[in-house]
């Protein structure tokens, strides 16, 4: 017989008790949604950093992304973004470019240019989303290594060629009229691919008699893609195979990456430039394979920028190296460093005389003259519109009863090539004033950042360092250059204002500091 205990019903427990905690499951749910959301901004970030110096679109679509899911993070924790030091000028630079924009003349044009004054934002999602010094170095370190792929891309094309060079055609052939000129590049034949004389020999020859021939080509720098279409019959009769059609392996007039302009490159080639010499600098001796590493992707940048024959930007190269090496450098090391950057002073000079001709820092120069022009007329429109501007991008409607004299003079619609002067044209002013204020407020921030890190740890020392000599090369083209109108450029300058707000922001943070 069952005893009394064994035959009772067993006791039940707590309906609370019976299931989990409701509560502690929805903080693991969350906190399992935060990190996942923290891992996939960090990922966009990285695509960013690598995308940079190939695909204004694709590294726009990155920050975004990362955007987007930093603002979803935001209210999954229910916190709001820690404040940022500059956040003053900033703001007032945005502002007074929306309401210049808001009073614009032609309000179309000038709402599409604020998407390139909002890249702000591309700084305040670095800033608020990097916690620890290791992804500072590897964002940084991505940027450097993509900066060689793009250099070693470069060499490619104008070893391998990017396609077929017309080198010789006489004039009234039937090729000619078709609208194949000297100098232009083939690169594919019936969609086919040609990269040598003997490719594009051999698809000629093997077409059927009578076929028509699809020729895509590219003339000019940066490249304008083109197409014709011919019979085989109209190429023979052009010289084919005679001293009168004569063909060449093509090479890019002025170096332009996959970016699509050759300033575009420059101007990229020279800001990661600036950051993989500070990175070189602040490199430990020990540490040899990292120095050679950082000194070809060093030399292989400036020999890509030389082949884009930008002055500004070699000359930008060229300040902020030597910010970084006063910086950074000890005594010693001061001097081969300045060697390095004297031997790249002097040849960007005599190269740039090469490729430009004896008159290349004259007014005889069409870009020389042309900029004269802008900044005389800028001056003009800015003492007759100086609070809020003519509206940004207006002046390509209206450059003619403006009386824009270089438009007229060179049939070329384009800027003021001055950041200083575009702004208070476009602007007014008090915009001006307000970009001058961050400026000067930029720069000494990084000077005390660097001050701040340079006992706790080299390499942040080296990235401050480093974000200080590309914005003094940045200011150096701005000079002769919008460069604030070019979207790359004001994404990577953005870019490296978010990694010294985060290094900023990680001296006060324990565990941050995880990188010596």
């Amino acid at each position: 017989m069952p005893t009394r205990e064994e035959s009772s019903p067993p006791e039940l427990l707590p309906a609370s008790a019976s299931r989990p905690n409701q509560a502690a499951v929805q903080g693991i749910d969350r906190k399992a949604l935060i990190s996942f959301l923290e891992g996939a901004i960090f990922l966009f970030l990285c695509l960013f950093a690598i995308l940079l110096p190939h695909s204004i679109k694709g590294a726009q679509h990155s920050w975004q992304l990362a955007f987007l899911f930093w603002l979803v993070k935001l209210v999954v924790q229910r916190t709001r973004p820690f404040p940022q030091p500059l956040t003053a000028p900033l703001l007032a630079f945005v502002t007074l470019s929306g309401i210049s924009t808001a009073l614009s003349p032609d309000p179309y044009l000038s709402w599409d240019r604020m998407k390139i004054v909002c890249l702000v934002l591309v700084g305040i999602v670095v800033a608020q989303n990097l916690r620890r010094l290791t992804q500072v170095r590897t964002l940084v370190f991505l940027l450097i290594l993509s900066g060689l792929a793009a250099a070693a891309f470069t060499g490619w094309q104008y070893t391998y060629g990017v396609g077929v060079r017309v080198a010789l055609i006489a004039p009234q052939t039937p090729l000619y009229k078709a609208n194949v000129f000297h100098d232009d590049i083939i690169t594919r034949i019936n969609g086919n691919r040609v990269h040598s004389p003997a490719q594009l020999e051999r698809a000629i020859e093997q077409s059927a008699a009578g076929s028509l021939l699809r020729i895509d080509y590219v003339r000019g720098f940066p490249f304008h893609k083109r197409r014709t279409v011919v019979t085989r019959e109209q190429i023979m009769s052009s010289g084919f195979g005679t001293y009168w059609l004569q063909f060449a392996r093509g090479k890019p007039f002025r170096a332009q990456g996959t970016l699509g302009h050759y300033v575009l490159f420059a101007e990229i080639l020279m800001q990661i430039g600036c950051m993989t010499w500070a990175m070189l600098l602040s490199t430990a001796p020990r540490s040899k394979g990292l120095r050679l590493l950082l000194a070809v992707a060093f030399a292989s940048l400036t020999a890509a920028l030389f082949l884009t024959e930008t002055r500004a930007a070699l000359a930008g190269l060229a300040a902020g190296g030597f910010v970084a090496l006063f910086l950074l450098a000890g005594k010693r090391s001061r001097i081969w460093a300045s060697l390095v950057l004297l031997i790249l002073v002097l040849a960007s000079a005599a190269w740039i005389r090469h490729t430009r001709g004896p008159q290349w820092t004259g007014t005889r120069d069409p870009g020389t003259h042309f900029r004269t022009m802008m900044w005389q007329d800028g001056l003009r429109l800015i003492a007759q519109h100086p609070w809020f501007g003519v509206g940004m991008e207006t002046i390509r409607n209206h450059w003619s009863e403006w009386n824009i004299r270089a438009f007229i003079y060179f049939h070329d619609e384009s800027h003021f090539h001055n950041d200083m002067i575009q702004i208070a044209v476009e602007r007014g002013i008090p915009a001006l004033a307000a970009w001058l204020w961050f400026v000067i407020a930029y720069v000494i921030f990084l000077f005390r950042l660097i001050h701040r890190w340079r006992e706790r740890s080299r390499f942040a020392t080296g990235v401050a360092a480093g974000v200080l000599a590309s914005f003094i090369a940045y200011q150096t083209t701005a000079l002769v250059h919008y460069d604030l109108g070019i979207e790359s450029v004001a994404m990577i300058l953005f870019f490296y204002f978010g990694l010294a707000i985060a290094l900023e922001r990680m001296l006060g943070e324990p565990g941050a500091i995880d990188v010596q």
